[in-house]
């Protein structure tokens, strides 16, 4: 059951990352620092993007 729940959290990470590098209002080296971030702490990363910095940077 875990490593389900930890397949979820990559899958949703990586489409995170594939949203933020839609964005339009950053540089590209601070996209690839949030990816880093985002894809690496897996579930706090994603709610964090979800519910705080996607709705700044569209």
């Amino acid at each position: 059951m875990g490593q389900i729940i930890y397949w979820i959290g990559a899958i949703l990470s990586i489409w995170c990352i594939i949203d933020l590098f839609t964005a339009k209002r950053l540089a590209l080296p601070w996209k690839l620092l949030l990816a880093v971030l985002i894809f690496f702490s897996s579930w706090a990363g994603l709610l964090l993007y979800y519910f705080f910095l996607r709705d700044l940077l569209r």
